[in-house]
């Protein structure tokens, strides 16, 4: 069907995204639906009818890259006819398999993504019919190559209450897991006119959380010509004016100085949370991935955290079931985790992935060894995410309350400044605001609380 016999060719209004993966991807799919409604398009939610669907994927793993091309068969099955894109990580790393991909017509690398509302455009209005079904255009720029960061002010979020202000893309480090490097290029930063602009931009337009995200966000500023700190960045953001918080995004053990730790132990507006990747607790495990650290060296950094902020929500992410892990490799990370206060663990299966170092190395481990660990992992982060929000009873949280309640109990709910989820009761006029709750129940499943007058 080309779009001389579509009744839409004269104006194609509707377009919905669907986003993979990590923050910083959230933040693109934000600067992407800005440059789309200044074009004219509305925007709708991923299971609405769309003449066009924008999938931003994730590579990270085996699952991510499942999910990506299963959100193109959902979008499909909406609308067979719309011109589908497809964008983020798993298109920049995988092109010409993307290509192969059923109904897709337009493949968008990385660096390019600024470019979508003009290439939409293009193939929609252009003298030529665009044909559904014709084999997609891909537009790559080189990632490798030397780029200057490019971004826009984006004064609205999809459905969300809180805003991701995306200040570095890129990474230096040489994880042998990982296709980061391969997907996002080498580390480069915004300049801190164009980021603080872009805060305010989103406190002015009543975003109450704004959440600085980056592929190592850690390394904010080291590549300028006069390096910049990202503890520094932060101090200038928390200064800015307004109602409004600060939380940060995932950011490398090595790279978190007393300055920033002493920055979040005393600016109320800074959330006393940190995500903290470990991956693993063994030793040579970490040397096999190239991490830039070994277990000593991530648990001194999470103990200084803890000494300058007693009450610290801790997350991290771990892989389970490296090449070369062992019972006692994986003995070592359960024993690490068990002797810090994490709060939540995002526990991952290894998954190899082409082009990276990893994937030439042998493991020979079964899948329900794999199942097993991570059952342990599981019940281990359980118990201790019940254990730190069994301590906030009787305490007063901020909760920033969302646009939508809690389907099981109708209550409004939302995250603490620890991240921790919670419940209450209150009107509508309660969402999208920072707001006292006293912390009354702890469930298992459930924290719940009364809000304070």
């Amino acid at each position: 069907m080309s779009l001389v016999d579509n009744p839409l060719q004269s104006s194609v209004k509707k377009v919905a995204f669907a986003t993979l993966g990590c923050r910083t991807n959230q933040h693109d799919t934000a600067e992407m639906q800005t440059l789309m409604e200044q074009e004219g398009f509305a925007i709708v939610g991923a299971r609405d009818r769309a003449d066009v669907y924008v999938i931003n994927t994730c590579s990270v793993t085996q699952r991510s890259d499942y999910s990506s091309r299963l959100a193109v068969k959902k979008s499909l099955a909406i609308n067979d006819q719309a011109l589908v894109v497809f964008t983020g990580c798993y298109a920049q790393l995988a092109p010409d398999e993307a290509v192969e991909i059923h109904g897709l017509d337009i493949i968008l690398g990385n660096a390019d993504k600024l470019d979508i509302a003009r290439l939409i455009k293009r193939k929609l209005g252009g003298k030529s019919p665009w044909n559904k079904g014709d084999k997609a255009e891909v537009f790559m720029s080189d990632i490798h190559r030397k780029r200057v960061f490019r971004t826009i002010p984006v004064s609205k979020f999809q459905g969300k209450t809180k805003a991701f202000i995306k200040i570095q893309t890129g990474c230096e480090e040489k994880c042998s897991f990982c296709t980061v490097v391969r997907a996002r290029g080498k580390s480069i930063s915004d300049d801190r006119e164009n980021i603080l602009n872009n805060v305010k931009e989103a406190i002015d337009s009543g975003y109450k959380e704004i959440t600085l995200t980056g592929i190592n966000l850690g390394t904010y500023g080291m590549e300028k010509e006069k390096p910049e700190t990202f503890s520094s960045l932060v101090r200038a953001i928390a200064q800015l004016p307004g109602d409004y918080r600060i939380r940060l995004s995932s950011i490398n053990p090595m790279e978190i100085d007393d300055d920033l730790l002493k920055l979040i132990a005393d600016c109320d507006n800074i959330c006393p949370h940190l995500h903290i990747p470990l991956q693993s607790g063994d030793d040579a495990i970490l040397a096999k991935m190239r991490r830039n650290y070994d277990s000593g060296q991530y648990m001194a950094a999470v103990h200084r955290a803890l000494t300058k902020i007693p009450r610290l929500g801790l997350g991290a992410d771990v892989i389970i079931g490296f090449p070369g892990e062992t019972d006692q490799s994986f003995a070592n990370t359960r024993k690490l985790i068990e002797s810090l206060p994490f709060t939540y663990l995002h526990s991952f299966a290894y998954s190899p992935r082409k082009g990276t170092e990893a994937y030439g190395f042998k493991s020979s481990l079964a899948k329900t060894v794999k199942k097993a660990r991570s059952k342990v992992l599981t019940d281990l982060a359980h118990e201790k995410s019940l254990h730190f929000r069994r301590q906030l009873k009787g305490e007063t949280v901020t909760v920033l309350f969302e646009n939508q309640r809690d389907p099981a109990t109708g209550w409004l709910k939302g995250h603490s400044e620890h991240y921790v989820p919670v419940i209450a009761q209150g009107g509508d006029r309660l969402m999208n605001q920072l707001v006292p709750v006293k912390i009354e129940e702890v469930q298992d499943q459930l924290v719940s609380g009364c809000v304070r007058s």
